[in-house]
């Protein structure tokens, strides 16, 4: 999800027995509803919000180390596909006569995790993006402090869970 996916988020409150608008946007919703009129909502439990801000925070901070020929090949919003295309985490959906195939990236269910598992989900992640992504393009004591900056990041990160 991206930032502006979040900010379309409507929050609402219990007022017990009915839901009142808690943001500009579930107000925005509500002024344009008839009397009577059906809304339907999903559940976004707070903890998928907070794990996905976390993650995409996270790898926003690492595509910010990586050299403006790569930024020109992958743009900010598609690195997480490129990274989970790299990394083989999509399943084939059809293969074409020619070759080509129709591709489904696996999903992150952020839902389904509590903190520790969140935590060993990145926790593995970060050296196979190190030694892949960052190490393709960074050695010796630059790839070292790159490394080190996105640990205490990812520290900070998980301190405001």
């Amino acid at each position: 999800m991206k930032k502006s996916d979040f900010d379309k988020l409507t929050e609402w409150v219990n007022v017990g027995g009915g839901l009142m608008p808690a943001n500009e946007m579930a107000s925005e919703i509500l002024d344009q509803c008839g009397k009577g009129e059906i809304i339907t909502l999903a559940e976004i439990k707070a903890r998928d919000l907070n794990f996905h801000k976390c993650y995409f925070l996270l790898l926003s901070f690492i595509y910010s180390y990586l050299p403006k020929s790569f930024k020109e090949a992958v743009s900010k919003d598609k690195f997480y596909y490129w990274l989970k295309h790299l990394k083989g985490e999509y399943k084939v959906i059809f293969a074409f006569k020619d070759g080509t195939k129709l591709i489904e990236y696996d999903s992150l269910a952020f839902g389904n995790m509590s903190q520790k598992s969140f935590e060993i989900y990145i926790k593995n992640q970060l050296p196979w993006i190190y030694e892949n992504v960052i190490g393709a393009y960074f050695e010796g004591d630059i790839y070292n402090g790159i490394i080190e900056t996105i640990e205490d990041e990812f520290k900070k990160f998980l301190s405001k869970l």
